[in-house]
Formats: C-alpha cells, sequence, structure tokens
C-alpha cells in the first residue's frame, strides 16, 4: 500500500505542478494581451501629438514670415 501512495502522491505533484505551469502560462498570455491594447492606445495618442506638434510648428513658421518680413521693410522716407 505504500507504493501506491507514493505513486498517487508523485501523480498528484506533477498534476499540481501541470495546473500551475498552465494558470502561468495564461496569466501572460493575457499580460501579453493587456501590453498590445496598451501598445496600440499609445501609439494612436503619440501619432496624434506628432500631428497636432506639425500643426503648431507650421504656425510659428508662418508668424515668424509675417513678423520677419515686417523687418525687413524699409522705413517710410
Amino acid at each position: 500500500m505504500g507504493l501506491s501512495k507514493d505513486v498517487y502522491d508523485a501523480l498528484k505533484q506533477i498534476l499540481t505542478m501541470d495546473s500551475r505551469v498552465d494558470a502561468l502560462g495564461k496569466a501572460v498570455e493575457a499580460v501579453s494581451a493587456r501590453l498590445d491594447s496598451f501598445g496600440a492606445a499609445t501609439s494612436g495618442r503619440l501619432e496624434d501629438h506628432a500631428q497636432r506638434i506639425a500643426r503648431l510648428e507650421g504656425k510659428f513658421d508662418l508668424v515668424e514670415s509675417a513678423f520677419s518680413a515686417r523687418r525687413r521693410r524699409l522705413p517710410p522716407a
């Protein structure tokens, strides 16, 4: 009866380890999916910010060119 108890304990330990590995695998997949969705949202936000910065740079270039054009003119005589 001692041998069957040892075999049972060994199988129980193997199954417990197997279920832990399965649970860990599922947890890793869940974290990976969350990171993928976070990456997609972050890249969208970064793209939006890049477009806003480009528009602001264009506006500043326009303002600079407008003010520099006034300074280059000769004052009225």
